[in-house]
């Protein structure tokens, strides 16, 4: 995709989170239905209703491009951009009244997230990107940190009972946490985000979904930033195990690109 036609699907991304906002923000704080999926996780009117209008509106403006979502399903099309939409990512978080939600949408091309956005209607934030077109925070064109050192960094650290799941990622991230300036529990969207804006020096999360990495893998990589794997792979990559192209990987590792090797170091017991 040109530098043109990536400009379009920007546009067509942000007139989608516009309804997006407006749909969540109309039921955020009130009652909502709310059902279980197959894994347990709740799923909620919102989300379906969220989904639904983004799908509709991506599919009006790109008929050719394939469109899956968290819970419509589907994947990506190897032959054709795909749209990844996740309604609500932090379901948890908006079925408390917690403001710390987002619906994410990217465009992925070839293994590359080359369009992202994220629509976080409660905090009055969006972030968005396309390929070569820069990064923008509620207009104001943003950039990874400068920081330079750990000891220097601020770190956010995704769900922590996650984490610790795997005992080699939890002593890592517990070696972050001794080294770093600071460490605070940004989970969901939320840390990864703030990396691509320079709130944040390094973000940590495991148990990650295609949907919940799209979005932000393009606004970090645009922002001078890095998502890679454990391995240091891209997170959309196939990697050389044979992980398929729809498949995140197990944990992600998100940085302002100059801490990314000491970051993957220390999580790795390097």
């Amino acid at each position: 995709m040109g530098h043109d036609d990536l400009a379009v699907a920007l546009s067509t991304a942000e007139a989608a989170a516009d309804e997006a906002r407006a749909l969540a923000l109309a039921r955020f704080g009130g009652p909502v239905a709310v059902d279980t999926k197959p894994d347990g996780s709740a799923v909620t009117e919102a989300d379906t209703a969220i989904e639904q209008a983004v799908h509709a509106t991506l599919a009006r403006a790109h008929p050719d491009h394939a469109v899956m979502g968290e819970e419509t399903g589907g994947a990506l099309d190897p032959t054709r951009p795909t749209w990844v939409v996740d309604p609500v990512d932090a379901t948890a978080n908006f079925l408390r009244g917690v403001p710390v939600f987002a619906t994410l949408i990217a465009l992925v091309v070839d293994g590359e997230a080359v369009v992202g956005v994220c629509e976080a209607p409660a905090l009055g934030e969006r972030v968005a990107a396309a390929r070569g077109h820069g990064v923008r925070r509620n207009g104001a064109g943003v950039r990874a940190s400068g920081v330079r050192s750990v000891a220097d960094a601020h770190v956010a650290l995704g769900d922590l009972a996650r984490l610790r799941e795997l005992p080699e990622l939890w002593k890592g991230s517990m070696t972050l946490v001794d080294a770093a300036w600071r460490t605070s529990g940004f989970a969901d969207f939320w840390g990864h985000v703030m990396v691509a804006y320079g709130a944040v020096d390094l973000a940590v999360e495991r148990d990650v979904h295609l949907w919940d990495i799209a979005a932000p893998a393009c606004l970090v990589t645009e922002a001078g930033g890095r998502m890679t794997d454990l391995a240091g792979e891209p997170v959309l990559a196939t990697s050389a195990a044979g992980r398929g192209p729809s498949d995140p990987p197990n944990a992600v590792v998100t940085s302002n690109g100059l801490l990314h090797g000491a970051a993957l170091d220390a999580l790795r017991g390097s």
